[in-house]
């Protein structure tokens, strides 16, 4: 046995012999090199986790969950089905790439696409999994598609009620410094039940699940949707749309070569090794090289990343085509190119989920409901939307005319 020690979970304990073999596999390790919670060390200091992290913490709710479930219920019977459960924790987040859903937004990268990929193809992955049975990473794969083939274990996976959110909440208010992300794991998982090919919660778990809502509830709109996490995201992309750009019209010469597989290309031209080589290390390298670039305005953005200069967030209603056409002119005379300095984006706050994706819960009774009809507190939390506007603050603290004209469009009081 193996004793990991976790700021979370206190211990982490790795009970199988090809559970460790998984862990020290390159695919495995490279996820120490992508952050967790992306560009959000730039608002929280101490969110520098990284979903390798995440990934062990993921693998060690779902060993306690399995070992609930077992003692309650009696399952898992096979013990296919507790390798399987246990694989696909740990290997659900492979495929993500650095800055994850920003990367995703200008490359032709899905990380849903490459964690079946890296499953399928790593040679080092497939040893480990084939030394169990020939279909194991075919089945694991299925599972994080959500075929359907393991109803409990993708349930357990990926719901309103798994294991990796369940770790993912602790671990992030932990490391950002927040108190609202966090809940009582171990009476949550005491919660849970199975009754044909579903995952229940058992009623008297429904003021702790309540707390586990509400939990992430704060950590979406408190943490995740920071505006200056959201804010530095955009820079990220920006900064990755123009360097694009300049490669695709031959004027860009300082580039990785592990951007360069990337560029031009679809997913299946790319090999599982070069895609593999992509972690946050080599995008803040490119960072670094671009912030000396001839092009004036990637090496303004570049800079601006690396050193926190980050674009100003104005959370307003969508501007109206006027609005934009003397934004844009504005910045044009405030010497900032519109097409990378102004942007918008539109943040959805998640609520909860009831059709189709709500949590079973299972009455004294037998009868099974859902649960925001026994919980008020959870009706009331109903998704939203909040449009941001991100601009350089140099376009809105100034004093001179210009600087006055755009916070008179964007409606912001003068700066003391």
């Amino acid at each position: 046995m193996k004793v990991l020690k976790d700021p979370v979970h206190d211990e982490i304990l790795v009970e199988d012999p090809w559970i460790w073999r998984l862990i020290n596999t390159a695919a495995v390790q490279r996820l120490r090199r992508i952050r967790q919670l992306g560009t959000s060390y730039l608002t929280f200091h101490g969110a520098e986790h990284s979903r390798f992290t995440h990934s062990l913490g993921a693998y060690e709710t779902m060993r306690r969950v399995l070992r609930y479930l077992q003692e309650e219920c009696g399952w898992p019977g096979e013990e296919r089905d507790r390798k399987l459960a246990l694989a696909a924790a740990l290997l659900h987040d492979i495929g993500h790439g650095p800055f994850s859903h920003t990367f995703e937004t200008i490359f032709p990268v899905h990380h849903e696409h490459w964690t079946r990929r890296i499953l399928l193809e790593d040679p080092e992955l497939q040893s480990v999994l084939s030394s169990i049975d020939a279909q194991f990473a075919s089945d694991l794969v299925g599972i994080l598609q959500k075929s359907g083939q393991h109803a409990y274990i993708q349930q357990l996976i990926s719901s309103q009620l798994d294991v990796d959110r369940m770790d993912y909440l602790l671990r992030d208010a932990l490391m950002t410094g927040v108190s609202y992300g966090r809940f009582e794991l171990a009476r949550l998982i005491r919660s849970l039940t199975l009754r044909d090919g579903q995952v229940l919660l058992k009623a008297s778990g429904l003021h702790t699940a309540e707390q586990y809502i509400f939990a992430r509830y704060f950590m979406y709109t408190q943490v995740y949707l920071h505006p200056v996490t959201v804010g530095s995201d955009v820079l990220v992309g920006q900064i990755l749309r123009r360097a694009s750009e300049l490669w695709q019209e031959g004027r860009l010469a300082d580039i990785p070569r592990e951007f360069i597989v990337l560029l031009g290309e679809g997913e299946e031209e790319v090999s599982v090794a070069d895609y593999m080589a992509m972690d946050e290390s080599t995008l803040l390298y490119a960072f670094r090289l671009w912030s000396h670039a001839d092009d004036v305005i990637l090496a303004d953005l570049s800079t601006r990343f690396l050193n926190r200069q980050l674009f100003a967030a104005v959370v307003r209603d969508e501007p109206t085509p006027e609005q934009w056409a003397a934004l844009r002119t504005a910045a044009r005379a405030l010497g900032f190119h519109p097409d990378y300095y102004i942007c918008g984006r539109q943040s959805a706050i998640a609520g909860y989920l009831y059709r189709g994706e709500g949590i079973a819960l299972l009455e004294p009774t037998g009868t099974v409901t859902e649960l925001s009809r026994q919980s008020r507190i959870v009706r009331s939390l109903v998704p939203d939307m909040e449009y941001r506007l991100f601009l350089p603050k140099e376009m809105i603290g100034g004093q001179d005319s210009m600087c006055m004209r755009v916070r008179s469009i964007l409606g912001l009081d003068m700066p003391t």
